[in-house]
């Protein structure tokens, strides 16, 4: 194993072929993690449904609320309820209702315990990866931690969320055992390959937010699986050997996956288009493109500092000009950052390419309902964005002398951080208890917020009137 010249042993990278099974210290970690991050989103099983989208998706939609029947298999599959097409998430709320009724604390803890099962296999992922175990668990952490994964926690409706990013975590496990099982030629990379396309399909029809994934894999493709360099030598920089026949090659190898978001695409903005969420001509193309560029620095700052976090950030008729130009220097720089040190230090362009790139679906270049962000939309993408800050503070660390010392700073200012993450979190699951709390605190954060006025106005009438609950 070669360290890519980094001397210190703690924060060595090894290459995929030479990574063992999973060590005791690995499943250790993953569970005890598990283990954390379920005893952080333990409330979250005696919370209420919410009147915003959890009455269209389960308590009050009869073909969810009568289970697992096969009129409502197919309804599934071939209707666009609310402007969206997942029938797997479709089933999974039928299966909750068809096992345990129409409950709400059932819905919440299985959404908390698939959190957890991808907070597991995110580990098991970049250990695989890079071999990289403190970088992989901090990044793992963060990932479980940070109080942006509430909203897809709490929120019943948000199933899709973490469904899809458990088949996602599996694609791409699936995808990388795929790629050493090739390179030795072996007999089981067909059907590896297979069981990744599988999971990917299974992922889409989840959430088809996720059609950006074949993407992912040829920048995993450059770092680290480093496919794109035929030298052996781990010192070889990756983009010595790069040509566009070696592109050409790998874009081929995933047709199948290309073929298959393109189609779910498709399907999916029919289904937005149909429920009235998406109007192609709704904004115009310089809005949209101030839009697009506010939006991903609103991102990075929530991911930065997660403050005044609530379940729906109108979009505003108008982003001011110096907003606009601050968010896009804001971007150009951290782009020109990466692209500085694109040869030595790839790990941060594809950490970066991964967070713009997942984020295109929903970052404001298709107007989706009322929206401008969500928190929600930032559960696969923070990967990218926590491997590149994890990834550059580790180098940085390296650089200088006395390695222990840098390794306990690491460790205690890791340790820091996700200390803050577990008390954010806990503060912000307390307002997704009910429908009351969710949008006091909406209010609080937009006096303006017109959407949370009207669910708090229907949830009130409703709980003073419940014979008004059934027949508006």
């Amino acid at each position: 194993m070669k360290n890519l010249g980094i001397r210190p042993r703690f924060f060595t990278i090894k290459r995929v072929t030479d990574i063992p099974c999973y060590g005791r210290r690995t499943l250790f970690a993953a569970l005890l993690l598990a283990a954390v991050t379920l005893a952080v989103d333990w409330p979250v099983r005696h919370f209420d449904f919410v009147v915003y989208d959890d009455n269209d998706y389960v308590y009050e939609n009869s073909n969810v609320t009568d289970g697992l029947t096969r009129a409502g298999v197919a309804w599934a599959f071939v209707d666009q309820h609310a402007g969206n097409w997942h029938p797997l998430t479709w089933l999974s709320h039928m299966a909750d209702c068809q096992f345990f009724g129409v409950n709400p604390e059932p819905a919440h803890l299985e959404n908390a315990l698939f959190h957890c099962a991808n907070t597991i296999l995110l580990l098991l992922l970049l250990q695989s990866l890079t071999g990289a175990f403190w970088r992989s668990a901090v990044v793992a952490a963060l990932f479980a931690l940070h109080p942006l994964r509430v909203e897809s926690v709490a929120w019943i409706s948000e199933r899709k969320d973490v469904l899809s990013g458990f088949f996602f975590m599996l694609t791409l496990l699936g995808y990388v055992r795929y790629v050493n099982e090739s390179k030795v030629q072996g007999p089981k990379s067909k059907v590896l390959y297979g069981c990744a396309l599988l999971m990917f399909a299974l992922a889409l029809l989840s959430k088809p937010m996720v059609i950006t994934l074949p993407v992912i894999l040829l920048l995993l493709d450059f770092w680290p699986l480093q496919r794109f360099n035929d030298s052996t030598t781990q010192r070889t920089p990756p983009l010595q050997r790069f040509n566009a026949s070696t592109l050409q090659r790998l874009s081929i190898e995933k047709a199948p996956f290309f073929l298959l978001a393109t189609a779910i695409g498709i399907i999916t903005l029919f289904a937005q288009h149909a429920g009235g969420a998406w109007h192609p001509s709704a904004t115009g193309i310089l809005q949209c493109c101030e839009q697009v560029i506010v939006n991903y620095a609103a991102y990075v700052e929530k991911l930065l500092w997660p403050h005044d976090l609530s379940f729906l950030y109108l979009r505003p008729e108008k982003v001011p000009l110096a907003q606009v130009a601050l968010s896009a220097l804001l971007l150009l720089a951290i782009s020109v950052a990466v692209a500085a040190r694109f040869r030595s230090r790839p790990w941060l362009a594809i950490g970066w390419l991964w967070f713009v790139v997942m984020l295109l679906p929903v970052c404001g270049l298709f107007p989706l309902g009322k929206l401008s962000i969500a928190d929600r939309y930032t559960y696969l993408p923070s990967i990218g964005f926590y491997l590149l800050l994890v990834w550059m503070i580790a180098d940085i660390l390296t650089r200088f002398p006395a390695p222990r010392l840098c390794r306990s700073l690491g460790i205690a200012g890791a340790a820091a951080i996700l200390v803050l993450c577990i008390a954010l979190t806990r503060q912000q699951l307390g307002y997704w208890q009910n429908t009351e709390t969710l949008m006091n605190h909406a209010l609080e954060i937009d006096p303006h917020n017109d959407v949370a006025k009207q669910n708090l106005h229907l949830y009130l009438l409703e709980k003073a009137h419940p014979e008004l609950k059934n027949n508006p």
